[in-house]
């Protein structure tokens, strides 16, 4: 009776710690929970992975429902994930049946560095891109301000003078240059995106996306590869698909995590039931291990997303690259360094 009571404590309160720390550097669960079955708890990797899954749908469904009553989830994007993530998903739970101990460890550090890097990169690509914005934005304030002034003058003392003058500014003279290479690398962006979905949300405040969704089939490849990956390893389908959507595709993060973390529930209750199938767990263990195990994910999610509100999201992003890279360091080292 001890050590059951022993274990639903360290499980409740791990949980909540996961559910915390993931929120708050964007991690999933699935990433801290795993090593933390198959170095600590010794689980087999089948039993590791489905208890993740089963971790990340609680925490997945706390979150969403916010999200739901906010407005702020692209329905049509949705159903391009979850339509390719499920078969990934099936996929990659009935296969991690067949993978030893040893082996999923190295194929589980191996992911979670790739992981690890393609976040830096995006979150890279992500700053630059912010940056630019940064620049043009002072462009056009700073040439809307010139073009004000010069159009003011010239009409008060001639205005054919100043007719001539705008014409010269069309044609990229003077300061405009700049404006006028800005305004044509924007007219080719619109020309590349033009057969794109175009989307528009207002979320439940009035605040307005707009964007677009620019490769549905990348989209679909993405979500494919993340389902397979969840399902295999135990993890969530955000890592991949969300760093994608937003680094990427330069959907708001705010719309594709939102979105992202829906679909999860229904990825991470396929590939949870697939692998309980397979664990040799009496009912009685499934329910010590679930029980704490949900409702810490639950309470850790929420104390997450507050805490995250309070720090700087960039910063956030650049620790989560690294954080993972060094995990993944550090499980291969474990595992395999005698």
């Amino acid at each position: 009776m001890t050590n059951i009571i022993f274990v639903v404590v360290i499980l409740f309160f791990t949980s909540i710690s996961v559910g915390i720390v993931g929120n708050v550097i964007g991690i999933g669960g699935g990433i801290l929970l795993v090593p933390f079955f198959l170095l600590y708890m010794h689980l087999s990797p089948v039993k590791a992975s489905g208890l993740s899954l089963f971790t990340i749908l609680a925490s997945s469904s706390g979150g969403s429902f916010k999200f739901i009553k906010e407005k702020i989830i692209d329905f049509k994007l949705y159903l391009m994930i979850v339509l390719f993530a499920v078969p990934g998903v099936i996929a990659g739970s009935i296969l991690s049946k067949y993978i030893k101990t040893d082996e999923f460890k190295g194929i589980f550090s191996l992911i979670i560095i790739i992981i690890g890097v393609f976040s830096l990169i995006a979150t890279n690509i992500q700053t630059k891109k912010a940056e630019n914005e940064i620049d043009l934005n002072k462009v056009k304030s700073d040439d809307s301000a010139n073009s004000f002034n010069i159009k003011k003058n010239k009409e008060i003392n001639n205005k054919k003078e100043s007719s001539n003058e705008n014409i010269k500014t069309l044609n990229g003279s003077g300061r405009n240059k700049n404006f006028k290479l800005k305004s044509i690398i924007i007219y080719l962006k619109n020309i590349h995106i033009s057969s794109d979905i175009k989307r528009k949300k207002i979320d439940r405040t009035g605040n307005t996306f707009d964007y677009y969704i620019k490769k549905p089939i990348v989209i679909n490849f993405f979500s494919l590869i993340a389902g397979f990956v969840s399902g295999f390893i135990g993890i969530g389908i955000g890592g991949i698909t969300g760093t994608f959507l937003t680094a990427v595709e330069q959907i708001p993060p705010r719309i594709a995590f939102s979105t992202v973390i829906l679909a999860m529930i229904l990825t991470s209750a396929v590939g949870g039931f697939i692998h309980l199938s397979y664990m040799r767990f009496s009912y009685n263990a499934i329910i010590i291990y679930l029980i704490p195990l949900m409702i810490g994910a639950i309470i850790g999610s929420q104390l997450g997303v507050h805490i995250s509100k309070l720090l700087n999201s960039r910063t956030l992003r650049l620790y989560q690259g690294w954080i993972i890279i060094t995990l993944g360091l550090l499980m291969f080292a474990i595992s395999y360094i005698k």
